[in-house]
């Protein structure tokens, strides 16, 4: 965006905020809402037990929810669409997802635990192989058409099995599913070819939304309208300005959501964001890319922390330097090779992101990634970086590239990333590839992905919700996967990602997962840079808001509510 427009818009935005951000009367309920669906933990090796719905601890008369209001939230970019279907990124999803429930969904405030959403409860049989949901009864799509089991039957199909002309963006989520049925309208049974241990929190992902039938049969997809079950319903879109949502009244879960809506406001530049949040002209700088850099969040730690609380949390977002497996000079592995030795992963780190990542594989930091003392002695990770240097000149002129090669690197047009870029290009001269950097806005960047038709790319496959070998790793990384952007495919890499899907046993599974990462770095499907830490703003007022693990799993809002 030019700079004269790019001040244009922001004014613009900034003007809209300072219109709408004046007190809110906001009443103290006379009654007490309801209690929230039952929390239910779904453990594999037993049976589910539904308990009642648990007693609330008690809060202080200050810390009671208050009716009304409007969150105000920055955003950086329009949606692609609003397809829930079709969409994955955090760009589409955080404005789309208020206005729709899950089967199951990841507790806002306790994002490890799968709680209800559409299900009011649930039985596992013995052997963790089939799922029986009762849905709440009475519960309305937002044009006043009755819910019921056979919209996420259809739902759940059209992730399974897409049809001609229909893009799955969380198709891999269900691959342990056998079948779907809907028995009554009220009753949801989906049985698996195999227990799995992360079928749940896959079902309870914040992207795994239920649209409706009647709906999308009518219209062929969701890309144009939204029609959910959720607390909010779309209120107006002005592109490129605001998207507003507001309180849906005929929400199934009585006495919420607290808000009277939530707007985003669209504001592409990072500084124009920040004097926002500084000025409150919004209560929060939104997820992932949209919220702070290291050095905004140091002001807001120096400066404005008896007013804005902030969080550090692992994205489970990758940033990784792409290239297509079948075509040369890439389909070589020996090139690959090259980049991955080249890459400095601390120095991207400093150049891109201040200084604030992680520089693991192709999982991040945590239960399932390589020790840290492995890892820093694999090749392309250790440091100082002369012998990979070394190495990576020997395959170059071994594949008969001395003389270098030349590639255009396609990245998405905001700072960091941009920032990224050119810390790759100046790590790979040295080498002889010679890179030039073309940023593209996300729409057109995710269409050259998807479709394949790129030289290089620097972009991100796992968007995961939790930190899980079967999002982190299956969203990028298996044979004919949409978000595997690199098309790689290797039938021993296919062979044990099936079987830790499999194992219940969790150190048997870290074995396999452990192994897959090992091979991985010699094929090099993709040069994994770094995974993302986020950093996220947000003012004191705004009460029962909680940064979880990802940015997914907490979208909807529905128990948020402002002290004033």
């Amino acid at each position: 965006m030019q700079t004269g427009k790019l001040f244009a818009v922001a004014t613009t935005v900034l003007g809209l905020l300072a219109a709408s951000c004046g007190p809110v009367s906001s009443p103290t309920p006379t009654t007490k809402p309801a209690a929230p669906p039952a929390k239910v933990e779904t453990p594999v090796a037993k049976p589910a037990v539904v308990p009642a719905a648990p007693t609330p601890t008690p809060k202080a008369v200050s810390e009671q929810p208050r009716y009304g209001g409007i969150l105000n939230i920055s955003h950086e970019a329009d949606p692609r669409s609003y397809d829930p279907i079709q969409e994955i990124t955090i760009t589409a999803m955080a404005p789309v997802a208020p206005n729709y429930s899950g089967i199951v969904q990841h507790d806002p405030l306790q994002p490890t635990k799968v709680i209800g959403d559409l299900a009011e409860k649930w039985e596992m049989s013995s052997d963790g192989s089939a799922y029986t949901f009762q849905l709440y009864k009475g519960v309305k799509w937002h044009d006043g058409a009755p819910f019921t089991s056979e919209d996420a039957r259809f739902t759940l199909e059209l992730v399974r099995k897409p049809p001609r002309g229909i893009v799955s963006t969380k198709q891999e989520w269900l691959n342990a599913v056998e079948r779907i049925e809907a028995p009554d309208r009220d009753t949801l049974k989906i049985t698996l070819q195999y227990p799995s241990a992360s079928f749940m929190d896959n079902l309870g992902d914040g992207r795994m939304l239920i649209v409706p039938k009647h709906v999308f049969e009518d219209k062929g997809n969701m890309r144009r309208d939204i029609v959910g079950t959720g607390p909010f319903k779309l209120k107006a879109h002005t592109s490129g300005a605001t998207f507003s949502v507001a309180k849906n009244p005929d929400y199934f879960i009585k006495g919420r959501p607290y808000l009277d809506g939530i707007t985003w406001y669209i504001i592409p530049d990072s500084s124009t964001r920040f004097a926002a949040l500084r000025t409150q002209r919004i209560h929060a700088t939104a997820l992932a890319s949209q919220g702070l850099t290291p050095s905004q969040a140091a002001v807001v730690e120096k400066e404005l922390a008896d007013r804005i609380t902030l969080y550090t949390y692992q994205g489970l977002t990758n940033f990784a330097f792409w290239m297509p497996h079948n075509r040369a000079p890439w389909s070589d592995v020996r090139v690959r090779r090259a980049v991955h030795l080249a890459i400095d992963r601390e120095k991207v780190i400093r150049v891109s992101s201040e200084g604030v990542g992680d520089p693991a594989g192709f999982v991040p930091t945590g239960a399932w990634s390589l020790p840290e003392a492995e890892l820093k002695n694999t090749p392309g990770y250790r440091q100082p970086k002369d012998a990979d240097t070394a190495e990576a000149k020997r395959l170059m002129a071994e594949a008969g590239y001395a003389q270098g090669i030349k590639t255009t690197t396609v990245v998405r047009n905001i700072q960091e990333r941009e920032r990224g870029a050119v810390a790759v290009r100046e790590q790979l001269a040295p080498i002889g590839i010679d890179v030039t950097v073309r940023p593209l806005d996300q729409a057109t960047l995710l269409d050259l992905l998807y479709k394949r038709t790129y030289d290089t790319a620097i972009s991100s496959s796992s968007t995961a919700s939790y930190d899980d070998p079967d999002q982190t790793l299956g969203e990028g990384f298996l044979s004919g996967v949409l978000r595997n952007f690199s098309d790689f495919s290797d039938e021993q890499t296919d062979k044990w990602y099936r079987e830790q899907a499999r194992a219940l046993d969790p150190g048997k599974r870290k074995t396999i997962v452990l192994d897959m990462q090992r091979r991985m770095f010699e094929l090099v499907p993709a040069v994994m840079l770094y995974w993302r830490l986020y950093q996220l703003g947000v003012f004191k007022e705004v009460k029962d808001y909680k940064a979880g693990v990802g940015v997914y799993n907490n979208l909807k809002f529905q128990n948020v509510w402002l002290t004033r």
